[in-house]
């Protein structure tokens, strides 16, 4: 069985990110795959305040490595101000570097309440989980107008638009299979 994490990309309360996970979380589990949230929510960011970058901090060690065991990531990100959230960042900022996202499959799902369903924040972290090496999955899935846009039981109101989640979910299963194929011969 494949385990694949879903990042909700914020630690705003009540979020639609938060929501948008959930609904993958049962999605994936319905495929019969390790689905578990990862929720920015409850990173431990009074233990990093005032940069610690280098430090071992436990309560931080502990998050990170919910990321770092998963065969694969789904990053759920929302667009605040024109970007991603700084949460977001920060938490992958403590990443160990280079080999946490080190041919990593990564699948991207952008949300926001504007028309282009947050194009410029994926963009933006597509850019710094390809710097970190991730592989990228390219099937990304933007959901505009959230808030009217997406029901927690049926997923994207839009019929298109939730095909192409549906797509994202039955391929990125198939891409985290086949990396997972791939290291044991490589192991081999």
């Amino acid at each position: 069985m494949i385990d694949i994490r879903i990042i909700s990309g914020t630690d705003r309360p009540g979020s639609n990110a938060l929501r948008i996970s959930e609904y993958l979380q049962k999605k994936y589990r319905h495929q019969g795959v390790s689905a578990n949230i990862i929720d920015l929510r409850n990173f431990p960011v009074e233990k990093v305040s005032g940069g610690k970058y280098g430090e071992r901090i436990p309560a931080v060690d502990e998050f990170v490595e919910q990321a770092i065991a998963a065969d694969g990531l789904v990053i759920v990100c929302p667009e605040y101000n024109g970007g991603y959230p700084g949460i977001l960042k920060l938490y992958i900022d403590y990443f160990p570097f280079p080999e946490s996202l080190e041919k990593k499959p990564v699948a991207l799902v952008g949300e926001a309440n504007g028309a282009f369903g947050a194009l410029r924040a994926v963009e933006q972290l597509q850019q710094v989980v390809g710097y970190r090496n991730a592989h990228i999955f390219p099937e990304r899935v933007f959901i505009p107008r959230v808030s009217d846009n997406f029901d927690d039981k049926e997923g994207i109101r839009d019929d298109f638009q939730q095909e192409l989640l549906e797509s994202q979910i039955k391929n990125f299963i198939l891409f985290v299979q086949d990396f997972k194929k791939r290291a044991v011969l490589s192991d081999n």
